[in-house]
């Protein structure tokens, strides 16, 4: 799906609303972009890092009005307020897309007031580098064609998968917050070394590195997570020790607990939002 005759615009330009401008100008096929955050701080930022590359619009309502797509990547706290302001300036042939957490379809499309076309989409922060995950749900009003521009979009900045809006919470609590999970593990794993005597800047390349070859071997290998354990973990040996002091210590429970907290939270922030 060809971007290059159509107009984005973003309202809100924080991290992940930069992550999102960024894929897209790596590519020869990409829409014209228009911004706008309430930020002073966040607009300026963008300016800098995208001169005359992109245009920065003087509200959200001036923004909506030259748009064919409008991208909603502000907090979930204030979607009900960003919605209401630009209600009146949405057009039925314009797409609605939304990554603000916890957020459903039904709220989206309520607040507009209007048959509008709406996709919820759970990106994450390693969206930065370009290798992000990015879960999408397509309203009632969504069409073929609405998915295939709004995967264009957000395979800009990685994968990409469609789910049923049923599992968004799921997917907000594994891979939106996920990243935060892997760097709390890396980082007690690197403290855990420099404990065991190794100098920082070596534990930091070893965890990094063993993440990385551990996640390349899933991936490239197709084997499960418990089949590539198995073939690190002889009878008797380190490897077995340390998993057992794992196990003792409840890490696995812990990450249930974490992944149905997360997803709780996903709920609330869906109901406060309405």
């Amino acid at each position: 799906m060809e971007l290059s005759t159509l107009k984005l615009g973003i309202i809100g330009t924080g991290n992940m609303g930069q992550a999102i401008i960024k894929g897209l100008l790596t590519n020869d096929d990409r829409p014209e972009i228009y911004a706008y955050d309430v930020a002073d701080f966040n607009r300026q930022q963008v300016q800098e890092q995208f001169p005359g590359r992109i245009s920065i619009a003087g509200n959200n309502n001036e923004l909506v009005k030259q748009v064919d797509i409008i991208l909603l990547a502000v907090k979930p706290q204030v979607i009900g307020k960003v919605l209401a302001e630009i209600a009146d300036n949405l057009k039925p042939e314009q797409l609605l897309l939304s990554i603000a957490a916890g957020i459903p379809l039904k709220t989206l499309e309520d607040a507009t007031g209007k048959r509008i076309p709406a996709i919820r989409i759970m990106p994450n922060t390693p969206a930065l580098v370009q290798k992000g995950m990015s879960a999408l749900a397509p309203g009632n009003l969504a069409t073929h064609k609405h998915m295939e521009l709004a995967s264009t979009i957000f395979a800009r900045v990685g994968k990409i998968v469609e789910v049923n809006e049923a599992l968004m919470d799921a997917v907000t609590a594994v891979s939106g917050s996920g990243p935060a999970y892997a760097f709390l593990v890396i980082e007690a794993m690197i403290d855990a070394a420099v404990n065991q005597g190794l100098p920082r800047d070596i534990a930091r390349t070893l965890v990094i590195e063993t993440f990385t070859g551990s996640c390349a071997l899933l991936q490239d290998t197709g084997l499960q997570p418990m089949v590539l354990k198995d073939m690190v973990t002889s009878p008797g040996g380190t490897t077995i020790a340390g998993l057992a002091a794992l196990e003792k210590e409840g890490v696995r429970t812990a990450f249930f607990q974490a992944v149905e907290a997360a997803c709780d939270r996903s709920r609330e922030l869906g109901k406060a939002g309405k």
